[in-house]
């Protein structure tokens, strides 16, 4: 008996050392101010839209400066060895570093997003709960208010802040830091196996379909004349004989001009059609069953676009979209 004794009151006591400790965590915490409230509900709110721009305007300026400055250092350092392995899983093989260098925070943010983008509740009200510092952060715990339509569940969430001033803004959510370093490692172990071992491909990371078996030789004659006419810096003769004549006729005018304008002036928008057409030129599309029009997936590969479209018109292959 006495030893049972013995156990209950030394677990008796560990339990009230427990709560005690809670206790004075609590009584350090804070309660969530009304400018805590509004800028977790600009954060959340922000998620549940899917936008990235929304995103990164939700967050704290200096966080996209310390993402990219921090992500440009190791894209930087990985041009110096002549690899480009990170940047084409972050970016796309599309999109130099040239360019990625020239992306403001926001905008470099907003194209991170479309990598690892992840959506959230939409709420009409939060009620704020506890706000705990930690650092210099300040985890806020609020319980969201969902649209009478959507239920009348009232979930918890946890948002990390910043001061901004007087006011306060998101700091950059830990799961989005997380999933960007799932990709940098996914890609390394696909990309650099040991040089003793065969690589094989990681079950996180699909392997990229390479194959144009099944794609008709008169798209890759196509593909190839008119990707030598851009190398050629004929921009005038690639919008003229590669574009539907659909295509033409809908950007007829100062559209196409702009266009055309656009490629012969800036070595950039021209590397950009360059590097889709070779992007194109190795993937298999998708033609459908009348044989006259062929859908290319891009996504994910730096384009501003995420699909390719061929046409079929009098025996011949044009850019549709």
């Amino acid at each position: 008996m006495r030893g049972v004794y013995s156990k209950l009151k030394y677990g008796l006591i560990g339990w009230l050392m427990i709560a005690a400790v809670v206790w004075q965590g609590v009584a350090h915490a804070d309660g969530v101010s009304r400018s805590q409230r509004q800028a977790a509900a600009e954060y959340l709110n922000a998620v549940a839209s899917g936008g990235g721009q929304s995103v990164a305007f939700a967050v704290h300026p200096d966080e996209l400066v310390r993402l990219r400055d921090s992500l440009l250092l190791k894209l930087r350092e990985e041009g110096v060895r002549g690899e480009s392995i990170q940047r084409q899983k972050l970016f796309g093989e599309a999109m130099s570093l040239t360019q990625i260098e020239k992306l403001t925070p926001v905008d470099f943010f907003t194209e991170l997003w479309r990598k690892v983008a992840w959506s959230g509740r939409l709420y009409d009200g939060l009620d704020g709960l506890v706000g705990v510092r930690d650092g210099r952060f300040t985890q806020v715990l609020v319980k969201g208010r969902q649209p009478r339509e959507q239920g009348e569940i009232r979930v918890p969430e946890v948002v990390t802040l910043l001061p901004y001033g007087k006011e306060w803004k998101a700091a950059l959510p830990a799961e989005f830091e997380a999933r960007i370093e799932d990709l940098l490692l996914a890609r390394a172990a696909v990309e650099s196996p040991s040089s003793d071992r065969p690589a094989r491909p990681s079950a996180t990371v699909p392997p990229t379909t390479e194959s144009v078996s099944e794609t008709p030789p008169g798209i890759l004659a196509m593909i190839d004349q008119a990707e030598r006419t851009l190398v050629e810096g004929d921009c005038q003769g690639y919008y003229r004989d590669f574009l539907s004549p659909v295509l033409q006729r809908s950007l007829a005018g100062p559209s196409l001009q702009a266009l055309i304008r656009s490629c012969d002036r800036g070595l950039a928008s021209r590397e950009l059609l360059i590097a889709a057409l070779r992007i194109v030129r190795r993937s298999a599309p998708q033609i459908d069953s009348s044989g006259d029009r062929a859908v290319y997936d891009v996504s994910g590969k730096g384009l501003p676009y995420d699909r390719f479209v061929l046409v079929k018109q009098g025996g011949q292959w044009f850019i549709a979209e």
